[in-house]
């Protein structure tokens, strides 16, 4: 029997994977059985009652390896209920439009499988640890550096979103 809820994520520098350890952290201390892995660890669904799903923005996209996972997984996740989050710089701003894309940034994937929630989180930026093509986009965009991450945010999200993967 699916007993366990299952925290996915892609990431590029490290900090998607400490967003979903403190989803999944969160979760634990609810009593959940929890297992947090990258989306190319992820072999097989059927342990798992629901999934929380996520990954940075990129270029105004998910990475490709999760919207991939999802693609492969679509039947599968289907038939549990699913969240997904999504981690950014420019969402540390929080205006309207800027939501707006962040939400856009899930649209392939949202056609594939209809989350029951999202969560947006602002992210970090070490320049430092960056590619240079990497350093150079942020440039343009003129992204903010360091560590936007609003832990309590993140944490108020994973207890409001259990609620409704799991049962009463």
């Amino acid at each position: 029997m699916a007993d366990k809820i299952l925290v996915a994520y892609a990431t590029r520098y490290g900090s998607t994977a400490e967003v979903a350890e403190a989803i999944g952290d969160e979760l634990r201390k609810a009593g959940d059985d929890v297992d947090v892995l990258p989306v190319s660890d992820v072999q097989n669904l059927s342990p798992y009652r629901a999934a929380i799903i996520g990954s940075p923005i990129y270029m105004g996209k998910w990475l490709p390896e999760a919207q991939v996972f999802i693609e492969q997984n679509q039947q599968d996740l289907r038939s549990i209920p699913v969240a997904y989050f999504t981690v950014g710089l420019t969402v540390a701003d929080g205006g309207p439009e800027i939501l707006r894309k962040a939400e856009a940034s899930m649209d392939q994937v949202r056609m594939l499988v209809n989350p029951i929630d999202i969560g947006i989180f602002p992210g970090k930026l070490e320049s430092s640890r960056l590619s240079f093509t990497d350093r150079t986009i942020i440039k343009l965009i003129r992204a903010k550096t360091g560590d936007l991450r609003n832990w309590e945010a993140v944490r108020a999200w994973a207890e409001t979103v259990r609620s409704r993967l799991v049962p009463a």
